[in-house]
């Protein structure tokens, strides 16, 4: 019988032998020290949040908040190693929800609780039941 544990950390050493995780980490590492491009990339992560929250909560962003995302866009793109940052971080993110998507798929088939069965409860005399035949 196959470990899943194992077969976790093989995926978890495939990924970090992975381009894009070495890509992100040499980008990861040119911004590090530079408190600059530190300060850019904080500042733009928490409008974007603020503003996807907001979208979440059903309200449009104004014109006002689409420019103020597209100014702070523009100066960390003028900043090559941040632009090179970004891009690397968008696609290890990619990656991993395409793996989190293959692994997903994979396994809720057969789960308790997917849309094709519905959740059982462990004191149902129906569960018990169906256990026995």
């Amino acid at each position: 019988m196959e470990n899943v544990h194992d077969r976790a950390h093989e995926l978890a050493r495939a990924l970090q032998n992975s381009q894009q995780y070495r890509r992100y980490q040499r980008a990861e590492a040119q911004v590090s020290d530079d408190d600059e491009s530190q300060q850019l990339i904080e500042q733009f992560r928490a409008r974007q949040m603020e503003y996807q929250a907001q979208q979440f909560m059903g309200e449009q962003l104004d014109d006002g908040a689409r420019e103020e995302l597209a100014e702070l866009r523009e100066v960390l793109d003028d900043k090559p190693e941040v632009r090179e940052y970004l891009q690397a971080e968008v696609q290890l993110v990619q990656l991993l929800a395409d793996v989190q998507h293959i692994v997903t798929e994979a396994v809720s088939l057969d789960l308790p609780g997917s849309p094709e069965e519905p959740p059982r409860s462990a004191n149902s005399e129906e569960d018990d039941s169906s256990q026995i035949q």
